[in-house]
């Protein structure tokens, strides 16, 4: 059997082996307790997100036990909130967010600092860093 065959006969198999385990995690009921836990603003929509978006969030459901209480609230606060935006406010919050991290550090921080004064003045409570 030539090598470009049998290197490919083994990538094949390796992938069909990875199947399972992928698929595990896809569906809502297939997560278990912890990263139910961490995830719970997302159970509404779980099933619907696409697999790369539920490979965003898995690592942080593993890192989410870790997390100091006040930190696991406001995960779950921003969750909450980015579960009810629309793909088209998604969209362009990662557009905002790329175009923002362009930026140079300081004139972020001096932006952070002008949105911390506004949500002061406008009693909204500010975010952790």
């Amino acid at each position: 059997m030539p090598a470009v065959l049998r290197y490919l006969l083994a990538l094949l198999l390796f992938a069909s082996c990875c199947l399972p385990l992928t698929a595990r995690a896809q569906s809502w009921e297939s997560l278990n307790a912890q990263q139910k836990e961490a995830l719970a603003p997302l159970a509404a929509t779980w099933d619907s997100l696409s697999d790369k978006q539920k490979a965003v969030f898995l690592p942080i459901a593993r890192r989410y036990p870790q997390l100091p209480p006040q930190k696991q609230q406001r995960l779950h606060a921003q969750m909450e909130k980015w579960s009810k935006l629309t793909p088209e406010q998604r969209k362009r919050a990662r557009e905002k967010y790329k175009a923002f991290n362009k930026v140079p550090a300081e004139q972020r921080e001096a932006v952070k600092r002008m949105v911390r004064e506004q949500q002061a003045a406008s009693g909204v409570p500010a975010a952790a860093p």
